[in-house]
């Protein structure tokens, strides 16, 4: 029943079997700043993303649970606001502006059933994935984990326990963007789910705790009781299943068995194995704030943030020179190329990962950071 157009068109069938209505959130408390960046044009009809995800909504079993005990919590920080000034090098779109740019994306509010009881095999049992196959690699405090995208892509959220840890891994396949949350000890405890809707083609999450609303390209509240804060990250690796069972044997796996009656291993959105579809074409589905032809938009930056500041380093860059030196917000890092997982890492000074680093479309990380410096 799963469907893989490439162009959506609106659709009158109403929301998927497991979805709540389009659901914005809590209206932005404030006007849109006066002084907003030239845009890319607003008046584009907004496509229905449903079509990826209709046919593929019956839930197997009980269906998504937010079990009290089950789940795992994520903290969110507790310190300065972290609007951004837009003169500042990197600063991300005021957060008025991204509020009232949000867009439906076609699914309801949950509508993109999150993992929270997520179930892991071995890397012998995970025999449903090919070598080439994309997985987001995790290794936290010696727990070793693979998040396969062939899984993601139907969920885009999963709370989890890491390494005693709460880790929100968080996949929006519009923006090719994997980025784990994490928190910090005086937080309150968060979980979170899908909205259904977008800001600038990314996933708009919510915490099912207060329902604020999370960009996930830029872990930081724009609307809600969190409005400001930022939430901490850990990085997480995008390389492939034969990469990372070759590096890390002993990791386990995300199951299929999610609770969810959905296609897995067939993408609606295109693949990467074989470089086709939406992945590949010049082209989004949704409209942007900012645009840059720069590169093309769905060529693969390596984007790092590192307060207010933010640098793309091109992926093919860093690929051909295997390292390339960066200052981010006055810090000195560097982008080096990883033979062995076929991917870049950015490390400080001392070789420690860099939390907030991560593979972006380039037309998303524009799309967010503007003034972002580029390197490639």
């Amino acid at each position: 029943m799963d469907t893989e157009p490439r162009t959506p068109e609106p659709t009158d069938d109403g929301p998927a079997a497991d979805a709540q209505p389009a659901d914005t959130g809590p209206a932005a408390d404030t006007e849109p700043d006066a002084g907003q960046a030239t845009q890319a044009t607003a008046a584009r009809p907004a496509p229905n993303r449903r079509q990826f995800v209709k046919g593929a909504s019956v839930l197997a079993g009980l269906g998504v649970l937010a079990a009290a005990g089950g789940a795992a919590v994520l903290r969110s920080s507790g310190g300065e606001p972290a609007g951004g000034d837009p003169a500042t090098s990197g600063a991300p779109s005021p957060l008025n502006e991204l509020a009232n740019a949000i867009s439906p994306g076609g699914p309801g509010k949950d509508g993109i059933p999150a993992i929270d009881e997520p179930k892991f095999v071995t890397a012998d049992a995970a025999d449903f994935l090919a070598d080439d196959e994309p997985v987001f690699g995790l290794d936290h405090r010696g727990d070793v984990r693979a998040y396969p995208q062939q899984v993601l892509v139907w969920h885009e959220i999963v709370n989890d326990t890491v390494g005693g840890d709460p880790v929100v891994v968080t996949y929006c396949p519009l923006t090719g963007t994997v980025i784990g949350f994490t928190g910090l000890e005086d937080g309150p405890g968060l979980t979170f789910g899908t909205t259904g809707s977008l800001v600038n083609s990314n996933l708009l999450m919510y915490d099912r705790e207060t329902d604020s609303r999370w960009p996930q390209l830029l872990g930081i509240a724009i609307i809600g009781k969190h409005k400001e804060h930022r939430l901490s990250t850990m990085p997480l690796v995008w390389t492939t299943w034969g990469a990372w069972r070759g590096q890390h044997p002993d990791t386990q796996v995300l199951s299929t068995d999610t609770g969810f009656a959905r296609n897995y291993g067939n993408d609606p959105y295109g693949s990467y194995r074989d470089r086709s579809g939406y992945y590949v074409e010049d082209r989004t589905l949704f409209s942007v704030m900012h645009e840059s032809d720069r590169f093309g938009k769905k060529d693969v930056v390596i984007g790092v943030r590192a307060g207010e500041a933010a640098v793309a380093v091109h992926k093919d860059l860093v690929r051909r020179e295997r390292s390339v030196p960066v200052t981010v917000g006055g810090t000195k890092l560097t982008v080096q190329w990883d033979a062995a997982l076929d991917t870049a890492r950015v490390v400080d000074d001392g070789g420690k990962a860099v939390a907030f680093a991560l593979d972006a479309m380039w037309f998303a990380w524009y799309a967010f950071y503007p003034h972002t410096e580029v390197v490639g």
